[in-house]
């Protein structure tokens, strides 16, 4: 295939595993870096009229890819990363782009003294993605000081949804995945810097003590029943530590899985069911699954 008119980088049999978390997935046909939102519309425009499947990858910390890799293009918009600012009475507003990394828009606006999304640092991906799975930690949500969102829908046209009609839920939202985020709209208010920054590594650490993040992973495998967390059932199923190949349910945080060296996506996707199964057998309960699988036999 050919992508004429294309002005930003395309990349052909990419491997997936070095653009996922946890550092499994065969090739990917095409990863396309736009040089900006103008060409992202070519290239969706240019897949689509080549009959070419499309997705769009942020940082790849919440997908598993399978084995045999994707007849696709990975569309990613990684490379516009940036943060403006506003002022306002109380603080002020910041437009992010979609492919910014998250923790590095929480460093800048704590750089800045701007409260409201420290609780989240740690958290990996990019702006897009977190919003996406309305992201949260330590009691807080990255739709809470959210404003508004910018998408290109399906037909590359460009819209903005307030936030209360993007449908955020516990870690869901309406944005389909054939819909990239551009950018997000957050208005925050003014913090102790020092504090801030305080409050930012006390998070940092918690995840370090809490989480395998020694290991390969995509975080939480799935998503929370009611009051209780995922890793209760799990943990209740005697499950903590279960192996299946090179992947194994973590001794440290029951709901990471993680790729112990070598883990092949099959391990993963298959312990998964197996936890879900075993899960489901003993307690009653049915696990559903927080991470992504694309490309995987289901």
């Amino acid at each position: 295939m050919e992508w004429k008119g294309i002005r930003g980088q395309v990349l052909m049999n990419v491997p997936m595993k070095r653009y996922t978390s946890m550092k499994v997935g065969g090739p990917a046909a095409y990863m396309v870096y736009p040089a900006d939102y103008a060409d992202l519309a070519n290239v969706i425009r240019a897949a689509e009229r080549k009959g070419m499947a499309h997705r769009f990858l942020g940082n790849g910390t919440n997908v598993i890819i399978g084995d045999k890799g994707m007849n696709e293009a990975i569309i990613r918009t990684t490379r516009i990363g940036k943060a403006h600012f506003k002022k306002t009475m109380g603080g002020a507003l910041v437009e992010a782009t979609g492919g910014m990394s998250l923790a590095r828009l929480i460093r800048e606006t704590v750089d800045k003294g701007l409260s409201g999304l420290e609780k989240l640092y740690g958290i990996p991906g990019t702006v897009a993605g977190a919003i996406k799975m309305n992201a949260g930690s330590f009691g807080v949500q990255i739709s809470d000081h959210l404003v508004s969102v910018t998408y290109m829908d399906s037909s590359t046209r460009i819209k903005t949804r307030k936030k209360e009609e993007c449908g955020f839920g516990y870690r869901t939202s309406l944005f389909a995945s054939t819909e990239p985020i551009l950018s997000a709209l957050f208005e925050l208010h003014t913090g102790n810097e020092r504090e801030l920054r305080k409050e930012m590594e006390r998070v940092r650490t918690e995840r370090w003590r809490k989480h395998p993040m020694e290991f390969p992973s995509a975080g939480s495998i799935f998503k929370n029943r009611g009051e209780n967390p995922a890793w209760h059932y799990i943990d209740k199923a005697g499950l903590r530590g279960l192996r299946l190949g090179n992947a194994a349910v973590s001794e440290k945080h029951p709901n990471f899985i993680i790729n112990l060296g070598n883990a092949t996506a099959a391990d993963i996707v298959n312990l998964m069911r197996k936890v879900k199964k075993e899960v489901y057998e003993q307690t009653g309960v049915r696990m559903e699954q927080e991470v992504e699988l694309w490309g995987c036999d289901e």
